[in-house]
C-alpha cells in the first residue's frame, strides 16, 4: 500500500532544509543540494517548487500567514485593551524570532540582494503594519493613547521589529537597547 504523504508538511520540510542549506552554502545553493537536505530527489522537490525564488517565496508567506491567523485567533480577540494587545503582539513577535533566530538569520542571508523576494516582504509587512495602525487608532478613541499619527506609530513598530531580527542576528548584544525602544514607542503614547 503506498505511503501517505502530507504534501504541506512536506512544502515545510523543503523549506526548512533551503534555509539551512542557503545559510551555508550562500548564493551557490541549488535544488539539488535542498533535495539532499530533505533525503528527496531533486524531481520530488521540483514537484513543489518550481526553483528556489518560489521557495523562499512561499517560506515569506507561510510565516507571514502563520502569524497574521495566530493574531485574529480567539487567544488574541480575547483582549480587548488595545495597548494590551500591541504590548502583548510585539512582544510575541520578539519572542518568536528568539525562538527561531537560526531561522531568521538563515531567512536574513537569503533576502540579501533578492529584490523580489524583499519585495514580497514588504508587502506581506505591510498587513502587520496596518494592523498596529487599527490597534493605535481604537487606542486613541477609547482614550488609552494620546492623540498621536497611528501609521507613524505603525511605521517605528515595523522598522523597530526589523531591526531587533537584524541586530538578534547580527548583533545580539543590542537586543536588549532594541526591545525597549519598541516599549518606548508604544508607552510614549499611553495616557
Amino acid at each position: 500500500m503506498p505511503k501517505k504523504i502530507d504534501h504541506e508538511q512536506r512544502k515545510i520540510q523543503i523549506m526548512n532544509a533551503a534555509l539551512e542549506v542557503y545559510a551555508q552554502e550562500g548564493r551557490n545553493t541549488n535544488l539539488s543540494m535542498i533535495a539532499a537536505r530533505c533525503g528527496l530527489s531533486r524531481t520530488t522537490v521540483y514537484q513543489y517548487f518550481k526553483d528556489e525564488p518560489q521557495l523562499y517565496q512561499y517560506a515569506v508567506k507561510y510565516t507571514t500567514d502563520l502569524a497574521f491567523s495566530q493574531y485574529t485567533s480567539e487567544k488574541w480577540t480575547s483582549i480587548t485593551d488595545p495597548v494590551e494587545k500591541l504590548k502583548k503582539i510585539t512582544e510575541d513577535i520578539l519572542n518568536k524570532a528568539d525562538t527561531y533566530e537560526r531561522q531568521v538569520g538563515n531567512f536574513l542571508r537569503v533576502l540579501d540582494g533578492e529584490e523580489d523576494l524583499t519585495e514580497t516582504v514588504n508587502r506581506r509587512t505591510a498587513k502587520l503594519n496596518l494592523f498596529f495602525s487599527r490597534l493605535v487608532r481604537q487606542a486613541i478613541k477609547e482614550g488609552k493613547m494620546k492623540k498621536c499619527k497611528p501609521n507613524e506609530v505603525a511605521d517605528k513598530l515595523e522598522i523597530m521589529l526589523e531591526t531587533y531580527l537584524f541586530h538578534m542576528v547580527f548583533f545580539p548584544q543590542n537586543k536588549t537597547k532594541v526591545r525597549e525602544i519598541i516599549s518606548d514607542i508604544i508607552n510614549v503614547n499611553v495616557v
